[in-house]
């Protein structure tokens, strides 16, 4: 049976825990040859109107157990600005406040497809789950404090996972935008029910915190060495975006691990002229270059030693994964289809009778 599934169905059938609990699943699977994904793809186009460039963006995954494969893409107009020296991306689907990503479910004992999904809340789930499990696994098991650069979405997702595995009692959190940080300050104090206070700046927010989390936009450094260094010893951090980790900090903490080895892939038409709009500084780039560290994945399998001791740092490169909207895209199905929730979609809109 082929579901439309929007975000407000997701939104009430999907709980974190079982957002974690999928994605520990499907990382043992990953480990152990039975799901894989193709790194993001996106293909650029300085053709937009009212934008610098259209970007098309994609990720596909597929897991053995259940048997299901995942497409996922965004369709972006994208314009960079500049906030006191942070670049950051901006980016709608036909005008400013509406935005275009969605997701592709298929039952592969059939090849049917079971599920057409928006990807807005799910997506930060997936990321933020992911982010839990890698604290699970690589955070020292008596953090405590949590601190947050970032107080969007992704901010509260990874709040919510982290504190789903950690015995966390203060989160911290810091945003350039007072009213921003004081939102969230509020609205994530009543859901977590752990007191969530405000910090003036980055660093303010790694002083003594367990656990950093950077979940930005920013397309420039935000986390340094002295943020590493002010945290406690036994620092664990992990980000949204590659571009928020500044180049020594690479160098400088114990170990690294990611989700994968794949680097993007980027395909780009236009004229020089036109492909030089881009930001190309070194940070911003970085992003599309293969990460060489062992794979979270490992970790879960038994395979590869995560943390050792209490004093070694460690950074989670949390890059996307075409798996995270297989598994929980699939938990969202099962679980929309149990309750009667979604809109059923006739099969025969994506069949036909003529060989392909």
């Amino acid at each position: 049976m082929a579901l439309l599934i929007n975000n407000d169905v997701t939104a009430r059938i999907l709980k974190m825990s079982d957002a974690v609990e999928a994605m520990e699943r499907v990382l043992k699977q990953y480990a152990d040859g039975f799901a894989a994904f193709q790194p993001r793809t996106d293909f650029w186009a300085p053709t937009a109107i009212g934008g610098d460039y259209y970007r098309w963006g994609s990720l596909l995954g597929a897991m053995y157990d259940p048997p299901t494969l995942a497409l996922r893409f965004k369709s972006d107009v994208i314009r960079w600005t500049d906030h006191g020296g942070a670049l950051t991306e901006e980016w709608h689907n036909m005008k400013p406040g509406t935005y275009c990503g969605f997701i592709i479910l298929i039952d592969m004992t059939n090849g049917e497809i079971i599920g057409l999904m928006n990807d807005g809340v799910l997506h930060h789930v997936r990321v933020g789950a992911t982010a839990g499990v890698g604290a699970k696994y690589l955070s020292r098991e008596n953090s405590s404090v949590l601190g947050v650069v970032g107080s969007g979405g992704m901010a509260e997702t990874y709040a919510a996972a982290i504190c789903k595995v950690r015995p966390i009692e203060e989160i911290r959190v810091y945003s350039p935008t007072p009213a921003h940080r004081e939102a969230f300050a509020e609205k994530m104090t009543k859901k977590l029910g752990i007191p969530v206070v405000m910090r003036e700046n980055n660093l303010e927010v790694a002083r003594d915190a367990d656990i950093v989390a950077l979940c930005t936009d920013s397309r420039r450094p935000l986390y340094t060495v002295e943020m590493l260094e002010a945290q406690k010893p036994g620092a664990f951090f992990i980000r949204c975006r590659l571009d928020e980790i500044d180049e020594p900090v690479l160098h400088a903490v114990d170990k690294i691990f990611g989700n994968g080895k794949e680097p993007y892939a980027e395909y780009v038409i236009g004229s020089e002229e036109e492909r030089a709009r881009r930001p190309s500084n070194k940070e911003y780039r970085r992003r599309y270059k293969r990460m060489d560290n062992p794979v979270l994945a490992e970790v879960v399998a038994g395979r590869q030693e995560g943390r050792t001791s209490d004093t070694e740092s460690i950074y989670y490169d949390n890059n996307s994964a075409g798996l995270q909207f297989a598994a929980i895209g699939r938990t969202v199905y099962e679980k929309a289809k149990e309750a009667g929730l979604g809109i059923v979609i006739p099969m025969d809109w994506f069949q036909q009778d003529i060989r392909n």
